[in-house]
């Protein structure tokens, strides 16, 4: 497991006194709100750690303003527009039964249920009004699978294997590309 967790993107300054707004790449706000020690930069490699003092969310939108010590005014503050934010993974929330960590997801076989054959990896995950995981097909495309139970059954993260159940037209672009 790695030692830093993305949890969101600085896109702005806000105000005069140093906060930034933060598009978040989390679904637990408290990594974005509660005190405690980021991980701020341009990549892992050059980042510097930074103590975040507070952070609220603004209502209406997805975003939340935070404040980090030593960033006091706004000059400071545009410094760190398009820096990524990581919080130490040891301080990762407990999941519930059948939720899963998307950098563990990554990079994980994935296999046909029917019939047990390898179709791709695990690219990404992006959000549509559920989850949709992004497989990188052996072919090089890619298509979107809702992450729900019905189509993805099996969730093996120690053996870094999920099995997806298609319905017809789930996997339309490897099958055509077969014919």
């Amino acid at each position: 497991m790695q030692q830093w967790l993305e949890i969101g993107r600085v896109v702005a300054a806000q105000g005069l006194r140093g906060e930034v707004r933060v598009q978040p790449a989390t679904d637990f706000a408290e990594r974005l709100t509660r005190p405690g020690v980021r991980l701020v930069g341009r990549s892992l490699d050059n980042g510097r750690v930074l103590r975040l003092q507070s952070g609220r969310a603004i209502p209406g939108k997805e975003l939340f303003v935070c404040r980090f010590e030593g960033i006091e005014e706004r000059n400071a503050a545009e410094n760190l527009v398009g820096s990524t934010l990581w919080s130490d993974a040891a301080e990762r929330p407990v999941l519930a039964a059948g939720e899963f960590w998307l950098p563990d997801l990554m990079g994980a076989r994935v296999f046909r249920q029917d019939t047990g054959e390898a179709i791709g990896k695990v690219s990404d995950m992006t959000r549509a009004g559920n989850d949709l995981l992004v497989i990188r097909l052996s072919g090089g495309q890619t298509v979107m699978v809702p992450f729900v139970h019905a189509l993805v059954p099996v969730v093996d993260l120690e053996a870094g294997r999920i099995e997806v159940a298609p319905i017809p037209g789930l996997l339309d672009l490897a099958e055509a590309d077969q014919a």
